[in-house]
């Protein structure tokens, strides 16, 4: 039986995305395979293994009792303060990232995991980090011939004078999508249909991340998502999802406040099969340039007069890891069974190479100290 240890929670605005997450996925892992941990970051950086790790009840109440334990690993296992100093608690085996946005999807968990030699599911550090920053993303995009909707970037010493705003509104016109570079789940993104809206939007946006992202609104409108599944060269597409209703973008609200988040979705697009084979094949393209791993969603945004495909974004650790894309093939359980084969896959990959190299550096090095300090003393 191996150890799991799951992450959610987090100092993220889509903390509470992250616990619907980790609870769908502790739900779906087979116990008999499997024995968890749950590992919560609270919005205050602490980490605790929760007693009732399944409460939506408890965390939405602010009521999450439990182990608080250090941050971060020792050979591999959970510890906690003791009355003695450290104690181990559990050797974890393989990590399950569920942490969207920051701290969590940008590669810090990644960072921390690689450093505790334990293998984790999803990307690496500069695939989630590139993943993350929607600036830095599409540049990467651009410079490889990916297409994706016209964009510029603005930082935090924007000034929104008349020079400035022209430039921006010749280059994309209106209407213009105004997002932080670094956040998820439609948080602090608004659409601007004029300069006034503009500036206030760039304002709003601010105060989520010091650098945002402006950008082109395609005509004729259609959002379409695709999941890629695998490792290098080992990779397979889901089906494509389309969500109802969209009209510029979905809204927190309506992404993750309806009854039913499926009423929202429809997995059966209609879209030409020429268009269906395009935005697989961009899909994987995206996948192994960035060198993700795991599974992933990139979201497509489709003229549909023209029929013109752009590539939106990656989300590396996509909301319920994107098992509704997979049904026709994986349940949610053989989903994260195939994702824990895949991470284990990829640590006896990086375990083949060498980091380390021994030289004689520090010996000539400290000879040369020995020979300058017989100079001075003589």
């Amino acid at each position: 039986m191996k150890n799991l240890a799951i992450f959610y929670g987090g100092k993220s605005s889509e903390h509470d995305i992250s616990i619907i997450t980790a609870i769908q996925v502790m739900r779906s892992l087979d116990k008999n395979k499997y024995k968890i941990f749950p590992i919560y970051i609270t919005k205050n950086n602490s980490w605790i293994i929760p007693n009732d790790y399944l409460s939506i009840y408890n965390y939405a109440n602010n009521k999450v009792g439990g182990i608080n334990i250090v941050g971060g690993f020792f050979d591999k296992f959970i510890i906690k303060k003791s009355r003695f100093g450290f104690k181990k608690l559990h050797r974890i085996d393989v990590a399950i990232n569920c942490m969207h946005g920051l701290n969590g999807e940008d590669g810090t968990l990644a960072g921390i995991l690689e450093l505790a030699d334990i293998p984790y599911v999803g990307s690496g550090v500069v695939a989630s980090g590139v993943g993350m920053d929607k600036v830095i993303m599409k540049d990467i995009f651009r410079a490889n011939g990916i297409p994706c909707a016209k964009y510029c970037c603005v930082g935090e010493g924007f000034i929104c004078d008349d020079a400035q705003l022209s430039l921006t509104e010749k280059k994309l016109g209106y209407p213009i999508i105004v997002k932080p570079a670094n956040l998820g789940s439609s948080i602090g993104i608004n659409v601007s249909n004029n300069r006034e809206e503009l500036i206030k939007n760039i304002k709003i946006a601010l105060n989520f991340d010091k650098k945002i992202i402006l950008e082109q609104v395609i005509a004729n409108l259609r959002e379409i998502n695709c999941s890629v599944l695998g490792c290098g060269d080992d990779v397979e597409v889901s089906v494509l999802e389309e969500p109802r209703g969209w009209k510029t973008f979905l809204g927190f609200n309506e992404k993750y406040m309806q009854k039913s988040t499926n009423q929202s979705k429809t997995v059966d697009v209609h879209i030409s099969e020429d268009i269906d084979n395009k935005i697989k094949s961009l899909s994987v393209k995206v996948f192994k340039l960035l060198g993700c791993s795991g599974i992933v969603r990139i979201d497509f945004l489709l003229d549909d007069k023209n029929k013109k495909v752009y590539v939106n974004e990656i989300n590396t650790i996509p909301g319920s890891y994107a098992n509704y894309l997979w049904r026709f093939k994986y349940d949610f359980g053989a989903l994260l069974d195939r994702l824990i084969e895949i991470s284990e896959k990829e640590y006896i990959c990086k375990n083949k190479y060498k980091y380390t190299y021994t030289s004689h550096v520090l010996e000539r090095f400290g000879m040369g100290d020995k020979l300058n300090k017989n100079m001075i003393t003589k």
